[in-house]
């Protein structure tokens, strides 16, 4: 899943998965004859949709979102074709790689096109092939600059399981191992609660709302500022929806907001609602690992191993999603199945077993900070970092 490219080259689309071999080219012609040359030269070609954009449109409107390659056809001696690419380069989706297409061009120019992050230049007239081959080009190192991407989603069997306890758990576990600048981000998808902001008592910065209107504004630098940075050195990305806010909200605000983050961050850990939403499909399909997460008790080992078929049934067989049993034991009199019963119930789909630690957890959540702060080597910690390596 975590290869393909979508319409704005997210991961995180419900169609990222279903057309990975398609080179869909935005080309926005300045001359129609550019654009009929190229258009013959991929007549034959079943796996390349080319879409013209007539350059008067440029000025009027935002580029097409529906490619995963823009063609802009420049005329680097006109002043006004170079205010027009400009303003594109400014509407255009962040992560849609653009090649210039052009006659020759000064240092000067090229110097201008790395400032606004060209991907490439090929030079006018066309010769056969060349054009195809650069789209092809910046679309492989586009995923390729993804395929290190570790994306862990965290799903709630029931409420009280846990989820959002194991996710935070998991993302301290892999911002202690993360790279020097490439830290894991903990992405807080319960857009009503908030929880991991509260947990950490961190103010929650992610303002989705404002977002709704116009989910292609949101950038790199604007992504930064939303998502906060405990003390521990965790960002976190997360939500404080009013009470009264409608309920929906456009996908893009929440897969643009992951797929800027997968090219900052080493690692993703996602916490996800339990309840269904438009969006959920195509996080889903970007992670690269799923855990259904829930307790030893007999209802909760139910719905966990009925949650898991049905993903098993949905998602590619890339991503098997495993179960976490959480709260197990806790002592001699307690509820719920014994970790035997859980492994035999369970099978491979068991990820592991995490023991209760109950009093630890709620001291840690009064105070707003870590378990580890209280306990740096506690029983959580130590088996959700046995689980993620099991994984790797």
């Amino acid at each position: 899943m975590r290869t393909g490219a979508e319409q704005v080259f997210q991961i995180f689309s419900k169609k990222a998965s279903r057309s990975r071999a398609a080179l869909r080219v935005g080309f926005v012609a300045l001359d129609p004859q550019a654009g009929a040359q190229f258009r013959s030269q991929i007549a034959e070609r079943d796996n390349i949709d080319l879409k013209l954009v007539p350059s008067a449109s440029v000025t009027r409107e935002a580029p097409p979102r529906d490619v995963n390659v823009l063609v802009y056809d420049l005329d680097p001696t006109s002043e006004k074709s170079l205010a027009d690419f400009d303003r594109f380069m400014g509407l255009r989706p962040a992560d849609i790689p653009v090649i210039v297409l052009s006659p020759a061009v000064d240092d000067e120019l090229v110097r201008w096109f790395l400032r606004l992050r060209v991907a490439d230049w090929v030079k006018m007239p066309l010769s056969k092939g060349e054009l195809i081959a650069a789209c092809g080009r910046v679309l492989s190192q586009q995923i390729a600059s993804r395929q290190d991407l570790r994306c862990l989603t965290f799903i709630g069997a029931r409420g009280g399981v846990g989820a959002t306890t194991i996710a935070m758990h998991a993302a301290m576990a892999l911002n202690r191992e993360a790279a020097i600048g490439k830290p894991a981000l903990l992405v807080d998808l319960d857009l009503a609660g908030g929880s991991c902001a509260d947990y950490l008592d961190v103010t929650a910065g992610w303002q989705v709302d404002e977002l709704a209107g116009d989910p292609g504004r949101l950038d790199d630098h604007m992504l930064e500022t939303m998502a906060v940075t405990h003390a521990s050195g965790l960002p976190i990305l997360s939500a404080h929806r009013n009470y009264f806010a409608a309920a929906d909200l456009p996908e893009e605000v929440i897969t643009r907001a992951l797929d800027l983050a997968s090219r900052k961050y080493a690692s993703l850990v996602i916490d996800m609602p339990r309840h269904w939403e438009p969006w959920v499909e195509g996080v889903l399909a970007g992670s690269t690992e799923i855990y259904i997460v829930t307790d030893s008790t007999v209802p909760g080992l139910k719905a966990a191993k009925r949650i898991h078929g049905e993903l098993v049934k949905e998602l590619e067989p890339s991503v098997a999603p495993k179960i976490i049993v959480n709260k197990c034991g806790g002592g001699l009199f307690s509820a719920g199945v014994s970790a035997a019963e859980v492994k035999k119930l369970l099978g491979p789909a068991l990820a592991g077993i995490v023991p209760n630690e109950e009093k630890l957890v709620r001291e840690a959540i009064d105070r707003g900070i870590p378990t580890t702060d209280i306990k740096s080597r506690n029983s959580i910690i130590r088996e959700v970092s046995r689980i993620l390596e099991k994984q790797e």
